[in-house]
């Protein structure tokens, strides 16, 4: 009677593992969350769609002209100059505050990511305390305006709150360090992004479609990748803070410079009435269906691409996918339509 009671209770706690305890883990993974709700709403989807022939012709086009030696020096962090760079621990505080502050420039004629990156690397180079937590957390609007002298800075009132909010987190639970904040995440890339949305709260980039929550966090995964990237990206360095073994698993950051890059390689296809909105630079409300449909079909066409061009030879990460497609929507940028335009903090 007892060793079948104890066989019984072993196949039931099995049972409870494998199927409860297991899938929730991975529904609450954050990562894996963005990649299959962002499936969900382009299977859902009335005003975008994914062209595959064209995924399948920029593929070959990329495959066919790509130096992957190139390419990844190309997206190294210090290759574009805007960057600040150091080696050490204050370019870790260097790449939270760069992607608090990371979203929505378009408000403001002018002012793009080189801006807010260059900038921030002057104050940090002009005074290497600027970015401690403790100036953070008593951070006025004026204080930060002082650091962006050649724009106004679009909704600074919202950018104040998100360096507040992470210069407390910091000062309470990190020793004021962001290294330690990275480190916490014992090497992996996905715990480091579950972490960041828990203890930041303008990271939690979700929102509702059609019943459904769904997942993006932009800003959470390109503060991790932009880590990875300042020191080296390494993936096997267990006494590196920014050293992460699971990069594969991040997926692209969805915003809006690259699904701009996508409509223009006839890749994403926008129904008239959307495209006449985006083109005559009319405001699509953030948690509509349209502005949902657009950056969830950029994360399930870059994913695509990344399995396209690993078809074809050339490995790279979605992350890597992801900085290609920026820096060549960059380039091109006088060349294409324009880009959705949604007041937000997400991206």
């Amino acid at each position: 009677g007892a060793d079948t009671d104890t066989d019984t209770d072993t196949s039931d706690r099995a049972y409870f593992w494998r199927a409860i305890i297991d899938p929730m883990a991975n529904a609450c993974c954050p990562v894996s969350a963005v990649l299959e709700t962002s499936r969900f709403v382009v299977g859902s989807a009335t005003t975008v769609q994914i062209n595959r022939d064209a995924v399948g012709r920029f593929c070959q086009e990329i495959a066919e002209g790509t130096d992957l030696v190139a390419l990844r020096k190309e997206l190294e962090w210090e290759t574009c100059g805007w960057h600040f760079a150091d080696g050490g621990p204050l370019t870790a505080q260097y790449v939270f505050v760069l992607d608090s502050l990371n979203f929505c420039f378009w408000p403001v004629e002018g002012f793009e990511y080189e801006h807010l990156a260059g900038s921030l690397r002057d104050v940090l180079t002009r005074n290497p305390k600027a970015f401690d937590a403790g100036s953070l957390r008593s951070l006025r609007e004026a204080g930060l305006q002082a650091w962006f002298p050649t724009h106004e800075l679009p909704n600074c009132s919202e950018r104040v709150l998100r360096l507040r909010e992470l210069g407390e987190v910091l000062h309470r639970e990190f020793d004021g360090e962001a290294a330690k904040f990275s480190a916490s995440a014992s090497g992996s890339a996905v715990n480091l992004v579950q972490r960041v949305i828990e203890k930041l709260p303008g990271f939690r980039d979700t929102v509702i479609y059609k019943g459904r929550l769904v997942h993006f966090y932009k800003r959470a995964q390109i503060l991790v990748s932009d880590l990875w990237a300042a020191f080296g990206r390494r993936t096997t360095d267990a006494e590196h803070f920014a050293s992460f073994g699971d990069m594969e698993r991040l997926t692209m950051f969805a915003d809006y410079r690259v699904p701009q890059l996508l409509r223009h390689v006839d890749i994403l296809t926008y129904t008239d009435t959307l495209a006449a909105a985006v083109d005559s630079k009319t405001p699509v409300p953030f948690g509509s269906d349209a502005e949902t449909e657009i950056r969830a079909a950029t994360v399930v066409a870059v994913d695509e691409i990344q399995q396209g061009l690993r078809a074809r030879g050339v490995d790279v990460l979605v992350v890597e996918v992801d900085w290609m497609l920026w820096n060549r929507g960059e380039r091109d940028l006088q060349s294409m339509a324009p880009h959705h335009r949604t007041l937000t903090i997400y991206y």
